[in-house]
């Protein structure tokens, strides 16, 4: 208890120094440390399904899409306040989830895996093409920012503390789940689906709980991601590629510890950085840096779950144990 007290707290002031140090020690944007804050409630809310209940989810950004287009649409077509569209965007990602994971999750292995994909991509095709709905593929314009009576809160700095405000709540709540008696029986489900069914556990009522929940909170980091981001949202930012990604920052930090779900994502989310200003040094075009940028994820979730399936952050909880 005490070690995760720890954890927690320097997990907090790093949130809180970080946008300082890169604003006024190295002159950099924010862009890449708020992107970060959304990543780790998408990495931590699938840790709990991949990590905790055993079961593989190929189209874990489709969530962070609807909510984001729910809570879009409902700003931008029938004017509502943030206070309403971000409910109803989580509400959305709750409803999802449900409908998904009850047939979905009667699968098993490699055919849950193929089911959840073809789920993302399908979403995906779908804010492409309802182009009176989702704007199509350019997207919807004009979102407007969380504001609070005549307070808008417009600036880099206060779209970082609300996102990561909401990241650390969404950390520290699902480190307490993973180890309630709830988080139990899902490892228990996780080691062996039949036992745990023969000591009364309902497995496929609690695969199903803990996929709808963190189907949520992924819809709810959509609709942050919509109040706090650019002002636009577009269809390429939720391909099957965004759940790969999300995926390999679960993979890479540890899918069985919560605090290394998030520590991959924040890696995830900078290495692009570095390899754009390696880029720039290099004279690549945009294209090209992308284009490396996936292959390199691509070599890390391969490395990683040959040498070390259970991550960074596991094995030094592992080895200090």
């Amino acid at each position: 208890m005490r070690r995760d007290l720890k954890k927690g707290v320097i997990f907090a002031l790093i949130v809180v120094t970080a946008p300082f140090i890169f604003r006024y020690v190295i002159f950099y944007p924010l862009e890449p440390l708020l992107r970060a804050g959304f990543f780790v409630m998408l990495a931590v809310s699938l840790s709990l399904v991949v990590g905790l209940a055993g079961q593989i989810s190929l189209g874990h950004g489709a969530f962070f899409g609807i909510g984001a287009y729910t809570a879009g649409i409902m700003a931008t077509k029938l004017n509502l306040p943030f206070f309403l569209t971000i409910p109803i965007g989580t509400l959305s990602g709750i409803i999802a989830g449900f409908l998904i994971g009850y047939p979905v999750l009667k699968l098993k292995s490699y055919y849950l895996a193929l089911a959840t994909l073809i789920i993302g991509i399908a979403t995906y095709e779908f804010f492409k093409a309802a182009d009176s709905l989702t704007g199509g593929e350019m997207g919807l314009y004009n979102l407007p920012n969380i504001q609070i009576g005549k307070i808008e809160f417009y600036s880099p700095f206060s779209h970082y503390f609300i996102v990561w405000s909401f990241a650390l709540l969404t950390v520290f709540f699902c480190d307490f789940f993973s180890t309630s008696p709830v988080g139990k029986r899902l490892k228990a489900l996780h080691s062996d689906e039949e036992a745990a069914e023969c000591v009364g556990i309902d497995v496929f009522g609690l695969k199903l709980k803990v996929f709808v929940f963190a189907s949520a909170i992924a819809a709810f980091a959509g609709t942050l991601f919509a109040h706090c981001s650019y002002g636009t949202i577009y269809p390429g930012e939720f391909d099957v590629g965004l759940s790969i990604k999300i995926i390999t920052m679960v993979v890479l930090g540890g899918m069985y510890s919560v605090y290394g779900a998030a520590m991959g994502a924040v890696i995830v989310s900078l290495v692009p950085e570095v390899i754009r200003r390696i880029g720039d040094f290099f004279y690549m075009d945009l294209t090209q840096v992308t284009h490396i940028n996936d292959i390199i994820f691509g070599i890390i979730l391969i490395l990683f779950m040959i040498f070390s399936p259970e991550g960074i952050l596991a094995k030094k909880e592992e080895k200090s144990a």
